[in-house]
Formats: structure tokens, sequence, C-alpha cells
């Protein structure tokens, strides 16, 4: 039997910081032309034994996401072991269910199970990772190619998932968030989109706005908010 994937990680705060690599002009906007997005999450959670957990992570696996996760807290040893995020594989697909309900994703009923399991597992990806008991800090590395949008070699978009699943929000958990574009960009930026997670109250906004910011020559966007939020993000060049 499959491992099933984690879903009561409980999650005192989070960061989720990503910066965007500006490749497109690189290729002179031809056929073969894409962004990366990079993210660097932390999560301070609380193991109440150590265990192993299997952690999701949103992920676009078609156009490309890598992703790893450590504990950064503990034992030299705990730090050295890096778990690799992975795809899902399709006889395991039925792992993923969990996670669609609590994100209040149904399925059709009138469409195969199977079927529609394994489509929505490739949006994700899962990492096997033991933490030590108590208080620890988790750090998860991503990186998400960008692919045009409609075909469009200046077009992009990215969404921001704080940051996963497999974490239990206390009542009073915190996230701090930013997004930071290249040097001296001088695309149009969309203002940024914020949702509820699935299933989750919509985040309360404690500080920082849609409103861009310079921070040196670089344009970026700062928030901190009280529960877990679904961030889209959308730029022209």
């Amino acid at each position: 039997m499959s491992t099933p994937i984690t879903t009561d990680l409980q999650v005192l705060n989070q960061g989720i910081n990503v910066d965007v690599e500006s490749i497109a002009p690189l290729h002179q906007f031809g056929g073969d032309s894409y962004d990366v997005a990079n993210m660097t999450i932390t999560a301070t959670v609380n193991s109440p034994a150590e265990q192993s957990y299997r952690l999701v992570l949103a992920a676009d696996v078609e156009s490309g996401t890598s992703a790893v996760v450590r504990v950064v807290s503990a034992s030299e040893e705990h730090f050295k072991a890096i778990a690799t995020f992975k795809r899902i594989v399709h006889a395991q697909a039925g792992i993923i269910q969990p996670v669609l309900d609590k994100a209040s994703i149904s399925l059709d009923p009138n469409a195969d199970v199977e079927d529609q399991l394994q489509a929505h597992a490739e949006h994700y990806k899962i990492a096997d990772i033991v933490i030590p008991a108590g208080t620890q800090v988790l750090r998860i590395h991503a990186s998400q190619k960008l692919l045009p949008v409609d075909g469009d070699p200046r077009r992009y978009s990215f969404t921001m998932y704080a940051p996963q699943l497999s974490l239990a929000p206390v009542s009073n958990v915190r996230l701090g968030a930013t997004v930071v574009f290249p040097l001296d960009f001088h695309g149009a930026i969309a203002p940024p989109v914020i949702e509820p997670m699935p299933g989750q109250p919509a985040a309360n906004l404690v500080s920082g706005s849609n409103t861009p910011v310079q921070l040196g020559s670089q344009t970026s966007f700062g928030w901190a908010f009280q529960a877990d939020p679904k961030i889209t993000l959308s730029y022209t060049y």
C-alpha cells in the first residue's frame, strides 16, 4: 500500500520568497522562450514525535518544476538529509484523494475516477522526510519553468501556493510573501490576484499591498497574511 500524503503537520508560521529569472529576452522572444520562477519556502512546524512525513507540493509538472526540502533547525545529519520532490506515478494516483478533499475539489461522478485522479496527481509532487520531534524549521527550494501564456513569448504567469496542503495551520498562523522581478525589468506587471486556498478561509492581509515597490533597481511586491493565500502574478515584456 502506498504511503499516504501528510495533511496534518502543524505549521506555526511560514515565508515564501520568489525571484523571477528573465530568460525570454536572451532567446529574443522566439518559439523556445521561457522564464523561471525560483521559490524559497520556510515553514516553522511542530512535530509531535520524530517521524517520516510525506509532503506534497503544488507543481506544474508538465512545464517543469524541481524542488527539494530539508530540516534546517535540527542536527547536521538532518540538515544533510535532502528530500527531492518527485512525480506521483499513475499506479499511486489514489494517494492524492485526501489532498483533493482538503482542497474541496470534487471528482466528476460521470467520468472515470482513476483517470481523474491521475490527471490531478500530475499537478503535485511528493517528498518523504524525517522531521525530529518538537518545533522545527523546514526549507523548501523550488524552481519552475514558466512557459509563454497562450503561446505569446512575451507573456508569463505563475501561481504561489503558500506553501502546500500537507500543512495544518494553527489559528494564528502567519505568512510572509515576497516577489522580486529581475534587475531593470521594464515590462508590465498586472495587479496580483490574491485568493483563499480552496476550502480555506480568506487570508487576512496584515501589511503590504498589491502596489509594487522598488528594491534597489528591482520591482518587488511584499505581503504579510494571517492564513494561507494563493497568489497569481502575470506580466508582459
